[in-house]
């Protein structure tokens, strides 16, 4: 019997379509769950070593239908990879319109790598032409500073600057980074963070949405 080949991803090392048929562009691969089992340090490693293109082999599901922590996991990753500047190849499958449990939508996600295809609403081709359209890298930002975290939000079209300084919220954050089931999370905390789309809920678990921003696309101004 043959064992089924586990989902990886594939690594370029330039971003171009055109130039996965050029020689010494393949970087090899990665198995999904190593990849995912420290997103921050994996992506980081990744881009390290020259990768600049991440193409999953796997549907991203995020329908109700799907685990809820691979979702976590994947998401984690997507998150890393969009922060350090690499371009993301993937596919969605996100819950259609009105569905009975909610997860993830295009608005929440779409300061990620926008994907190839989306599955799942009946818009899935506008949604995923709106989400190309309107991405730029440090979409929703946070940036951590002595005792508060300053968020820089902009998937609504506008700026939405909040800052979290308030103990509860600051160990909530803390709290859902470690661990998506947000054990020890204030209720309270975590209806407020999910309100502003910072937590978005995955099933039975909790996802945080902004990364911290390593690249910008373009360099900063010098005064």
């Amino acid at each position: 019997m043959i064992a089924a080949r586990k989902p990886v991803i594939d690594l370029w090392r330039d971003y171009r379509d055109h130039a996965r048929t050029l020689p010494g562009m393949h970087l090899g691969s990665v198995a999904v769950a190593d990849a995912c089992a420290d997103a921050a340090h994996i992506a980081r490693e990744l881009y390290r070593t020259g990768v600049r293109r991440a193409e999953f082999g796997a549907l991203v599901d995020l329908s109700p239908a799907a685990a809820p922590l691979c979702a976590v996991r994947l998401l984690n990753l997507l998150r890393e990879l969009t922060a350090w500047g690499v371009v993301v190849d993937w596919r969605v499958r996100l819950p259609e319109a009105g569905s009975c449990r909610s997860g993830p939508s295009a608005f929440t996600l779409s300061h990620l790598y926008p994907p190839s295809g989306i599955e799942g609403p009946a818009d899935a081709a506008e949604l995923r032409a709106a989400w190309a359209e309107g991405f730029f890298l440090g979409k929703c930002v946070v940036r951590r500073g002595p005792g508060f975290l300053e968020i820089r939000d902009h998937r609504s079209g506008v700026l939405n600057r909040i800052v979290i300084d308030e103990p509860d919220y600051l160990a909530g954050v803390e709290a859902v980074r470690a661990a998506p089931t947000a054990d020890g999370l204030v209720p309270s905390v975590r209806a407020d963070l999910a309100a502003e789309s910072l937590l978005v809920g995955v099933g039975d678990l909790w996802w945080w949405a902004p990364y911290r921003p390593h690249r910008w696309p373009q360099p900063p101004f010098r005064v």
